[in-house]
């Protein structure tokens, strides 16, 4: 039963994430590969303030989506100038400061020994410390998140995403400020991400620099586009597919050490497909004037 509940509020954090880079990536066809860096941000700020000071845990929560939403503010005032490919490689330039930064700190991340000891909070009189009481309170702020986006995909904001994405000169011409609409949806991203981290921390109780490297980073991009970018529904879809799919392998007989590399060419197979059969969408022609 534990084994369920673990499974599920997995699927609950990695959906939640998901959706964040769905808005931007998903809509707005912005390749961001700081989502997971920013997610580090709201893990390691949920446990520095639950460990370290006598914050609530609403305040930690907020702190954490406020962070990553700061994170956002700073990069996307520089990867944001940039312009397709150089805006990839700036925002995964950006995740590899930041681990280096969670390795190299080490007064204040403790570097690769992490951070253990991140206590289940008690919110409101409700004590979490539980498997399904964590699972319920995972589940709330995933509803809350879809709802959220179930709103912002009938916006304004979405259609102006899927403009500046399919053809930015014509949304222009249309009086519609594009860099305005890639920060807000980078904002909300931000914020989805950091709160993920901030329960992610909370549920493992343990964070290191591994918990967040590239590979993680290419694991919710496959999420994204096996569950067809842009899609509402499809993220959390796609999310309980792939976990469900690496968690059978643990039931295969084989020796431990295999299972991480087969998962992750398992990863890398499933996103190779998903792109080879979604391309026209992923990288559509540029069109000009």
């Amino acid at each position: 039963m534990d084994y369920a509940i673990h499974i599920a509020t997995m699927i609950c954090i990695y959906s939640i994430l998901a959706q964040g880079l769905n808005l931007c990536f998903g809509l707005g066809g912005l390749f961001n590969l700081a989502h997971a860096a920013v997610y580090s941000v709201g893990a390691y700020t949920a446990a520095l303030l639950t460990v370290g000071t006598s914050a609530s845990p609403i305040e930690v929560i907020l702190a954490s989506i406020l962070l990553g939403a700061l994170f956002s503010l700073i990069l996307g005032g520089i990867a944001l100038r940039l312009a397709d490919d150089y805006f990839a490689i700036g925002t995964l330039a950006f995740s590899f400061v930041v681990n280096s930064v969670l390795v190299n700190w080490r007064t204040v991340t403790r570097g690769v020994l992490g951070i253990p000891g991140i206590p289940r909070p008690t919110i409101l009189g409700i004590d979490l410390s539980g498997n399904l009481s964590f699972l319920s309170f995972c589940i709330f702020w995933l509803i809350t998140c879809n709802a959220l986006l179930f709103i912002l995909f009938r916006g304004r904001l979405s259609r102006g995403l899927r403009a500046q994405s399919e053809f930015e000169h014509a949304a222009l011409a249309l009086g519609r400020n594009t860099t305005l609409i890639r920060n807000i949806s980078f904002f909300i991203a931000s914020c989805f991400a950091g709160l993920a981290g901030a329960l992610y921390a909370f549920f493992i109780s343990y964070i290191d620099p591994n918990s967040f490297n590239f590979h993680q980073m290419v694991f919710v991009l496959t999420i994204v586009i096996v569950g067809k970018p842009g899609s509402l529904r499809g993220p959390f879809f796609a999310t309980v597919f792939l976990l469900l799919l690496a968690e059978s392998m643990r039931f295969i007989p084989m020796s431990p050490g295999w299972i991480g590399p087969l998962r992750q060419i398992l990863y890398a197979s499933i996103l190779f497909l998903a792109v080879a059969l979604n391309r026209s969408n992923l990288f559509p022609i540029q069109r000009s004037i």
